[in-house]
């Protein structure tokens, strides 16, 4: 099988959106609690995931338009998914005592299926599923 074949795949494409996603909140976590910041400050910068996030899984991963609607929806599942996250860094950071470089990647594990259900709901919410692939999102 042929990475294009692989990568023509949803789950495959999620998981590479994911990955790097997970990625960029493990580094901001990681640093921020190497940085000296609390775990809820560092939750709060990976924030800046989001935005580029939505716009890969909308129009790579589930391949529908963008809309401020279904970002609006994505923001929402987001954040609960922050509090998945907080909860998680807080039982075994806080209090587990683990490292963050412990805490971090265990906490991504727990926020997979969870991202992926309500990732599906966000970009899916109120769209027309018959958009080609990577259409125009200003059409």
């Amino acid at each position: 099988m042929t990475l294009n074949a692989l990568l023509d795949s949803r789950p495959a494409r999620y998981l590479v959106v994911g990955a790097v996603s997970a990625a960029a909140n493990n580094v901001i976590m990681i640093g921020g609690d190497a940085a000296g910041l609390h775990y809820w400050v560092a939750v709060l910068l990976t924030f800046m995931v989001v935005p580029p996030s939505y716009i890969a899984h909308a129009l790579w991963v589930f391949r529908v338009r963008t809309s401020w609607a279904a970002f609006g929806h994505y923001v929402a599942g987001t954040i609960s998914s922050f509090l998945v996250m907080v909860l998680t860094i807080g039982l075994l950071r806080g209090v587990l005592l683990l490292p963050m470089v412990a805490a971090a990647p265990i906490a991504t594990l727990v926020m997979v299926l969870y991202n992926y259900l309500m990732t599906r709901w966000a970009v899916y919410r109120g769209c027309d599923r018959a958009t080609p692939s990577f259409a125009d999102p200003t059409a």
